[in-house]
């Protein structure tokens, strides 16, 4: 009796043993269904992690200036200066031969090239430092633009210093009007009315922005926060029609 009942059981558990065609199916959809749902949410939490990242990078650039400005009479770094010797973090590649960067002009502070690359920058710019984050000129000046004085700033925590960009520094018009290849803030391709003509390497970055339609902003205080790149494009159409705004120091909102 007992050989016929355990016989009984393992013909039992050979029965069930596979999986008919249809509960294969079944899976296979519930694992691309939960594949669809999954796969965007990953990505979030990977660009969030960059998003993370990059504005640590602005954050330390908002240091490096900050002790900049206390070390020359409070007169902020200037957009680039001529090369008064080899680049400081000791490399040649990407820097111009002849002129320094305010990337350069602030190493002594911030130790570090790396922080010059955004982890969200399309991989096949990601390498060159001048094209990764971009001052603005108002703030940042380029010569023989004097040295903006933070006497002079009506609000530095409103004020646009440095952030995600397609070129190391960028005017209002860049904003609202780009017509240079690389002059561009990143997320405003379809919020501008002509835009330029732009290589492969530039369409993504231009169109979608580094970070949800957005990029990191470093404020002329060294605080850095999100915002979106309509946004951005608004205040130098505020800047364009003389109303307070967010680029020009002297008339900050």
């Amino acid at each position: 009796m007992r050989k016929v009942l355990l016989g009984t059981s393992v013909g039992k558990a050979r029965q069930f043993a596979g999986f008919t065609l249809i509960e294969l199916l079944v899976v296979m959809a519930i694992i691309s269904l939960l594949a669809v749902i999954l796969f965007p949410v990953f990505a979030r939490v990977r660009e969030n992690a960059r998003r993370a990242s990059c504005m640590s990078n602005l954050k330390q650039m908002g240091l490096g200036v900050m002790m900049y400005v206390q070390d020359y009479d409070e007169k902020y770094p200037p957009a680039y200066i001529s090369a008064p010797g080899p680049s400081p973090d000791g490399q040649t590649a990407p820097w111009s031969p002849s002129l320094w960067l305010w990337q350069q002009i602030i190493y002594t502070y911030t130790k570090s090239s790396q922080i010059y690359r955004c982890p969200s920058n399309p991989t096949s710019r990601k390498e060159l430092f001048v094209l990764n984050y971009g001052v603005n000129s108002l703030m940042v000046t380029i010569p023989p633009a004097p040295p903006v004085s933070v006497a002079t700033i009506s609000s530095a925590a409103n004020t646009h210093m440095i952030m995600d960009a397609g070129y190391f520094e960028l005017q209002p018009i860049d904003i609202y009007s780009p017509t240079a290849s690389q002059h561009y803030l990143p997320g405003t391709a379809k919020l501008v009315a002509a835009p330029p003509t732009l290589g492969a390497d530039y369409i993504d970055d231009f169109a979608s922005g580094r970070h949800f339609l957005g990029v990191n902003m470093c404020f002329a205080d060294g605080h850095v926060k999100w915002l979106k790149s309509s946004t951005i494009l608004q205040e130098a159409l505020n800047y364009k029609n003389n109303k307070p705004n967010a680029w020009d120091p002297k008339n900050s909102d």
